[in-house]
């Protein structure tokens, strides 16, 4: 059965799932307490979901839109459990408010360092900014969550973005929930040099251009997959309704290499991917940067809230965590900053190299002159490096579009509106200092 089909058969939309979670949570008086929940994971078939990991997180409502909980940056607010050979699992010290359910995936216990829970509460900021040299590619489930029936109502997600929402009342103890899951679509590649030597242990970044069979649309897409020993690494597509060609191609370092085009199916899981670089075998070399104390820094990881000096321009840089553009803009004032003016195409690429692909709210915006794109410090724009304006299968109107945002496709940018799916997904700022603000 296909996943579109099911969820068009019992689609909940997103003002019902608010109605059903504020009946939950707002009987009875403001508690501490914190509730479980327990039950079966299943496949459509009904057929039980063995070592499954599985989580409950809170979800803030923004301008309605349900906000799942960002990872990694945001991993210890999660409440685990993993199912067991029936399918069973039980999640204890679920906080009140509305929540949101989901997976992870198999191999998650082996990809944090074993301390992590340790360093997170050391230090309050880090919870929301210590990465552990993760990506948000490396949270994907293999499977994905259909529904969640709790006491005879079912909940579902209100689109393939959106997670399930629900809601308890302080200290609620639910039982006999039951989960239903499904395969996901993906695909399984090895990296190799000519020689056949794999590329081990390394992230690399994969972009992707499809069009359908029947010749009626396209699209493009791309993420940041880690390989593993013998230079595999798996990557999730998740098309539901047609069939198509897709064309893929990995980057690394200065390589790059692409695949002849293959046909697959909607919720295909294709295992015969590979990707050769016309090169003999070289050695990762994390990219050095400098921190305004002098002290090197060898990796992404670790630029998480620390100011790091670009040697080419000198001027000072920061990722920050923040909820809003206001919020950013705000946190840059208090450090005597600005959000991040790019000004050309080599710091461009300084800035994906040292802070990853994410969404990031950097200093661009037309809000005073609309249709003209300023940066915030005032410098002119000289350079420009946007995605289109339907990349994300968003509304075509761009008429409300203030503000950009440093994408995760190869750092390409992108204009937002108050309705943009998009702008609720960006919850982290670059921040700049000029040379003289340094002192």
């Amino acid at each position: 059965m296909k996943r579109s089909a099911f969820k068009k058969r019992h689609l909940v939309l997103l003002a019902a799932v608010i109605a059903l979670f504020i009946g939950f949570t707002l009987r009875g008086p403001a508690q501490e307490e914190t509730g479980t929940l327990s039950g079966r994971v299943v496949d459509l078939d009904g057929n039980p979901v063995a070592g499954l990991s599985i989580y409950v997180a809170p979800s803030r409502l923004d301008d309605g839109h349900l906000d799942r909980v960002f990872l990694p940056y945001e991993y210890s607010q999660l409440r685990r459990a993993r199912t067991d050979a029936e399918g069973r699992f039980s999640i204890t010290d679920i906080p009140q408010g509305p929540l949101h359910f989901g997976a992870l995936p198999d191999n998650i216990d082996n990809l944090l360092p074993r301390n992590f829970e340790k360093i997170l509460k050391s230090d309050p900021h880090t919870q929301d900014a210590n990465a552990f040299g993760m990506e948000p590619d490396d949270f994907e489930p293999d499977l994905e969550v259909l529904s969640l029936r709790i006491q005879d109502i079912t909940f579902y997600a209100r689109d393939d973005f959106s997670p399930i929402a629900f809601g308890v009342k302080p200290g609620t103890h639910i039982d006999n929930v039951i989960v239903t899951v499904h395969p996901r679509m993906r695909i399984r590649g090895r990296i190799l040099f000519k020689d056949g030597t794999p590329l081990s242990n390394a992230r690399v970044r994969l972009h992707f251009r499809s069009y359908d069979v029947n010749e009626t649309g396209s699209r493009q897409s791309g993420g940041d997959p880690r390989t593993d020993a013998e230079g595999y690494f798996i990557y999730y597509l998740d098309e539901k309704d047609d069939a198509a060609f897709y064309t893929f191609s990995v980057a690394y370092r200065t390589l790059s290499a692409e695949a002849e085009a293959v046909r697959l199916e909607p919720e295909e899981r294709f295992e015969g991917l590979t990707l050769t670089f016309d090169s003999e075998p070289i050695l990762p070399e994390p990219p050095r940067t400098t921190a305004v104390d002098g002290s090197e820094l060898a990796s992404e990881q670790e630029s998480d809230g620390m100011w790091i000096v670009n040697p080419t321009n000198g001027h000072a840089y920061k990722r920050v965590s923040c909820e809003t553009r206001d919020a950013a803009v705000a946190r840059a004032a208090d450090e005597k900053a600005h959000l991040v003016t790019i000004n050309d195409a080599e710091e461009q690429a300084w800035l994906e190299a040292v802070f990853g692909h994410k969404f990031y709210w950097i200093g661009l915006s037309n809000t005073e002159t609309a249709g003209q794109w300023q940066w915030d410090n005032g410098e002119p724009v000289a350079y420009e490096n946007w995605v289109p304006d339907d990349f994300f299968s968003e509304a075509s109107d761009v008429g409300g579009r203030d503000y950009a945002v440093m994408t995760f496709f190869d750092g390409k940018w992108y204009a937002v509106n108050p309705g943009s799916v998009i702008l609720h997904m960006t919850e982290m700022a670059l921040l700049e200092k000029g040379i003289k603000d340094q002192k």
